[in-house]
């Protein structure tokens, strides 16, 4: 009933076009003109976007491929919900970590796509992972772990790591002193299980019917240093974080943050797994578990369309890149949008 009072997107009532396959993809990503898709049986298989055909597909993992990034000059890098990352270059497996996640916590990748980090399953523990040895060089938590639960989403932005909590709560994490937080707040009722960042502006949903609109305050200064030994307290490889450290960034920061929850959005629907903010920051895109994309508007965080992108199945994935959108559905589909 509500989509009758929304003004649709004209552009967007239909799509530019449809994959219909024979099992449900869960994960998306883009490699040049390739689109990569994970199936839920643990099958990667690409499509050449210029003819909209299949070219390549392999078994990769044992179960569910639950996330997968483009790294660029090292192939694609998988995870699996059996709690395997895997790196394949040419449909070849280069290296393949054990990472205990078996959780619904897909993995994040670093800006300079150097390092990923991952939730675990135990005591809202988060690893980091040098992306192209697939080596765990920290591993970390926030405090009052006991009371936050599972982490459920990551997102990293420039210096800074962004995790949502079963419990309802984002903790933010400077990737340099990962052995302290920098800021938690209590943003929903339930589990965030889906969110994203620009320009100091964290978008979240959960299974609360709501988006919410986070804003973070920074104040302090930037000195020049690097972290001692004794500054970053860590588990694996001493050596490797250091290098890590130094190439994140060699800066020393001493600023203070603090957060607050700007807007509320009601959603419409009982819960949204993927949010996808576009490149140039106008627009942001929501999957609904109604099977419903929704696009709002950054500025104002008004909801500018609706569109029944696989109604009434839940979207599994959705990518955003240009004016594009691309997102998958338990009705064995990938949907291919455009909007302006």
């Amino acid at each position: 009933q509500h989509y009758k009072s929304i003004t649709f997107i004209e552009c967007m009532m239909r799509p530019d076009y449809v994959i219909r396959g024979e099992s449900v993809v869960t994960s998306l990503c883009r490699k040049d003109t390739t689109l990569v898709t994970g199936s839920e049986e643990g099958n990667i298989k690409l499509y050449d976007t210029e003819i909209m055909r299949p070219t390549a597909s392999w078994k990769a993992h044992k179960t569910q491929v639950m996330c997968m990034k483009n790294q660029q000059h090292d192939g694609i890098l998988s995870q699996g919900r059996e709690g395997a990352l895997t790196q394949w270059k040419e449909g070849q497996c280069v290296r393949t970590s054990s990472v205990a996640s078996t959780g619904f916590c897909r993995f994040a990748l670093s800006d300079d796509q150097r390092h990923c980090f991952v939730g675990l399953d135990e005591k809202s523990k988060i690893s980091c992972i040098v992306a192209d040895k697939l080596n765990v060089v920290n591993t970390f938590q926030p405090s009052d772990y006991n009371q936050k639960g599972m982490c459920w989403s990551v997102a990293v932005r420039g210096n800074y790591v962004y995790l949502g909590y079963e419990s309802g709560q984002i903790v933010l994490f400077d990737s340099r002193h990962l052995s302290k937080q920098v800021l938690e707040v209590k943003v929903h009722d339930e589990i965030v299980t889906a969110l994203d960042v620009r320009d100091n502006k964290i978008i979240s949903s959960s299974p609360d019917s709501t988006i919410k609109i986070t804003s973070l305050i920074t104040e302090g200064m930037v000195s020049e240093g690097t972290p001692s030994k004794e500054e970053s307290t860590v588990s694996g490889d001493e050596n490797a974080l250091e290098s890590i450290v130094n190439s994140l960034n060699p800066a020393r920061t001493d600023q203070k943050y603090s957060a607050e929850v700007t807007h509320t959005i009601p959603l419409e629907c009982k819960g949204s797994s993927h949010i996808s903010i576009r490149g140039d920051g106008k627009l942001y895109a929501v999957s609904g578990w109604d099977g419903g994309l929704r696009l709002y508007s950054c500025k104002k965080n008004k909801l500018l369309g609706v569109v029944e992108a696989h109604n009434p199945e839940t979207i599994t994935d959705m990518m955003t890149y240009d004016n594009k959108i691309v997102c998958s559905g338990r009705d064995c589909k990938i949907s291919f949008w455009t909007f302006y």
